[in-house]
């Protein structure tokens, strides 16, 4: 991570950031895709940790933790936290030795963070702060102040999900609690009383706009917003490109529909050319970690013809995660010296090797140091280590795609399906594109399509926030 921090150059806001980070106060980092909030955490785990901070990194969701990278894992592993309702509701904090050990909580993709899962999770920093307390802030005979709550994300994305189950559960266990039917819709954690407490201080990094086109950006902040609909929705429909365009992505609004269309796309190709390539897998590697391997399949099935997306950054400067292509030939090799050849949107023909994954893990470490007081004390501290390697080529079917995955990507040409049921999930599509140009919605654009946070929701955001 050293070397890779330092041909990176913080802008104005994201040093903002990390001076705020580095303060020592709690924090909600926010920002549109691309504007580096990943970079600025890496950035801060590796001063604090320079400083003699243990961090403990998490994220809302496995896939998550995997695209952060650095060992992190999910705030439920971290935080021994369960997944039943009742718990949530009538539960104490409970204590985990990564909790004990941490002097920093950074939390990713807060906006999938359902409201029940923070107060538990502040729950338990609450219980974790109590024992420091009572201790006049020392662990034994060293001084260990407070934990620090990192947490990261945009709400104006994807919300927490919520089924009609747990909405039902949430409303018994929660009824006489909160009044407004919002949070049993949506459920972001910025509606519970626990992100109060914690005084978060706020601080937003400024958009890098892969937009060039100034009404084009223009329309986008008033979907992200939910402003002037018709409007909106006139200037898409009306400077759209006309008809579907051959090649390009197909933005969805489900996973499964991804599948399906991708699906029938490899069938129609010539089966003979078909080929599996099996990820190559070293260590100790288990099965949570290759199911939240984000980049790649464990067993990825292609054939020449084939609409792929890369998903990595090729050291080599031959591809960057998000180029788009299409397979035009494999070259037969035993293991790591197998390649895919694809011809790129852009005309340009490239081998792909297969990528390789460090798996790693934040581990409690116990070791011996003197207190203020020359005695030899043990202590806990988190350590990182590579416990193994996932290999396997870079590279994702790309005909289809649902909305959510295609977060964080940017794309020269889109058809979207803008039958969009969950706030900002049109916001999210429509933002991927660079120009309005060159998308083409494949159905006509209906206003209850175009979900936002409420004035009420933007409100009660605004106000819970330093």
């Amino acid at each position: 991570m050293d070397k890779m921090m330092e041909k990176i150059k913080l802008n104005k806001k994201q040093r903002e950031a990390l001076k705020l980070i580095k303060s020592g106060v709690n924090v909600f980092l926010t920002g549109d895709a691309g504007t580096g909030k990943t970079t600025v955490i890496r950035k801060a785990v590796e001063d604090l940790e320079a400083a003699g901070k243990n961090v403990l990194i998490t994220a809302t969701t496995g896939i998550a933790a995997d695209n952060i990278g650095m060992g992190a894992m999910t705030v439920h592993k971290a935080l021994r936290i369960t997944v039943k309702f009742e718990k949530y509701k009538e539960g104490k904090g409970r204590r985990s030795h990564y909790l004990q050990a941490a002097d920093v909580l950074i939390i990713d993709e807060i906006s999938m963070c359902r409201f029940d899962l923070f107060t538990q999770i502040v729950k338990n920093i609450e219980t974790e702060n109590n024992k420091r307390k009572e201790s006049g802030y020392l662990y034994k005979g060293k001084k260990k102040g407070p934990v620090q709550l990192i947490v990261v994300g945009d709400f104006f994305q994807m919300p927490p999900v919520i089924t009609q189950e747990d909405r039902a559960a949430l409303v018994e266990l929660y009824g006489n609690e909160y009044d407004e039917g919002e949070i049993y819709e949506k459920g972001y954690a910025f509606f519970s009383e626990a992100w109060r407490k914690m005084e978060l201080h706020f601080i937003k990094l400024e958009k890098v706009c892969r937009q060039k086109d100034a009404e084009f950006l223009n329309m986008l902040n008033e979907i992200k917003y939910g402003r002037n609909i018709d409007k909106v929705i006139d200037y898409l429909q009306n400077n759209q490109h006309a008809e579907s365009i051959e090649g390009a992505t197909c933005l969805v609004g489900t996973n499964a529909e991804a599948d399906r269309i991708n699906q029938k796309h490899l069938d129609a190709l010539n089966l003979e050319t078909e080929r599996t390539f099996h990820a190559i897998v070293e260590g100790d590697v288990n099965e949570v970690d290759i199911k939240n391997i984000s980049f790649a399949k464990e067993h990825l099935i292609l054939n020449i013809g084939a609409k792929v997306m890369l998903t990595a950054n090729d050291a080599h400067n031959e591809y960057v995660n998000g180029t788009m292509g299409t397979v035009v030939g494999f070259r037969v090799g035993k293991g790591e010296d197998a390649c895919i050849q694809v011809l790129t949107d852009r005309g340009k023909q490239i081998d792909v090797y297969r990528y390789v994954r460090e798996i790693e893990r934040q581990e409690i470490e116990k070791y011996i140091e003197k207190n203020d007081s020359d005695e030899s004390i043990t202590v806990l501290r988190i350590v990182r280590t590579t416990v193994g390697y996932f290999k396997q080529f870079p590279i994702r079917v790309a005909w289809a795609m649902s909305i959510h995955k295609s977060q964080g990507q940017s794309f020269d040409s889109l058809n979207i399906d803008p039958c969009c049921w969950v706030s900002g999930q049109f916001y999210v599509a429509v933002s991927r594109g660079r120009s309005i140009e060159n998308i083409h919605f494949l159905r006509t654009i209906k206003k209850n399509y175009i979900q936002s946070l409420s004035d009420k929701e933007l409100e009660i955001l605004e106000e819970s926030v330093e």
